[in-house]
């Protein structure tokens, strides 16, 4: 049997699986569990696929990209993900809060299994789960202007990231889920126009992974290159994926594509 991930109608993966295990409906969200010898556990949902034996890949890459581009981040904001082991990640780095909205709880418990770090992260001090809906948070907090983060983490493709901009400090760092940065270079051409107020906006995708994820790094102040914290980035422990070496090789696009950003991706 095979389970597939459809990116686009262009473009779609197949996974063998041996068996599903379980389905999970939740308040907005369905979660389809399949046992896999090649990536152990599959987790199937609206945002994407997740592969228990390579979470590492983007939970580190996500987490150290950003923290590690930053000079001095304190608090961090995830949205749109049932993967805490991004939380756990970020957590490594010294007091930094990191806050998690996801209101679809039902979902996110189905995951304690799935997760090899889910009740690590959820005793942490430095951890919160807001349960709330991304518009209610927004409501409460941008208006109100209550609170500013160093770095967003925007996985819900969903979502206005501008609406998220206003979230971010003087200095804060975005990191969005964009299109396949090959195969619809001109979709992520429209999406890096449609981000505004920011000096630097770099496409980039994690090597070597299976799913092709890719994203944007936005940033007020800072380059994911030039201000790379290498004596941070080479301290980390516990890593399976994240390197400074493979921190830097992210941001590097076929020419191709360099030519059709041209003028938009600001580096």
């Amino acid at each position: 049997m095979w389970v597939t991930k459809s990116y686009n109608d262009k473009f779609q993966q197949e996974y063998k699986i041996e068996r599903k295990l379980h389905e999970i409906k939740g308040e907005r969200h369905t979660l389809e569990l399949f046992n896999s010898i090649a990536f152990g556990e599959i987790a199937l949902l609206e945002e994407g696929m997740l592969l228990q034996n390579l979470l590492c890949v983007q939970s580190e890459f996500l987490a150290h990209i950003s923290a590690c581009s930053h000079k001095m981040p304190k608090r961090v904001l995830i949205v749109g993900s049932f993967n805490l082991e991004i939380a756990f990640e970020f957590l490594k780095h010294k007091d930094l809060q990191v806050d998690f909205l996801q209101f679809d709880l039902k979902v996110l418990e189905s995951l304690i299994s799935f997760l090899p770090h889910y009740k690590e992260v959820m005793q942490s001090s430095h951890f919160t789960l807001i349960p709330q809906k991304s518009k209610e948070f927004l409501a409460q907090n941008v208006e109100g202007n209550k609170v500013g983060y160093d770095i967003v983490v925007l996985l819900d493709s969903k979502q206005n990231p501008q609406d998220y901009q206003t979230l971010l400090k003087d200095d804060g760092i975005l990191m969005i889920k964009s299109p396949q940065i090959l195969l619809d270079a001109l979709e992520v051409k429209q999406l890096l126009e449609s981000l505004k107020g920011f000096r630097v906006k770099m496409p980039c995708f994690a090597p070597l992974s299976p799913l092709q994820d890719c994203y944007i790094f936005a940033s007020k102040v800072y380059h994911p290159t030039a201000d790379i914290q290498l004596q941070r980035a080479d301290m980390l422990e516990g890593l399976d994926y994240y390197n400074a070496n493979l921190h830097l090789s992210a941001f590097v696009l076929p020419q191709s594509v360099k030519t059709t950003l041209f003028g938009v991706a600001k580096n």
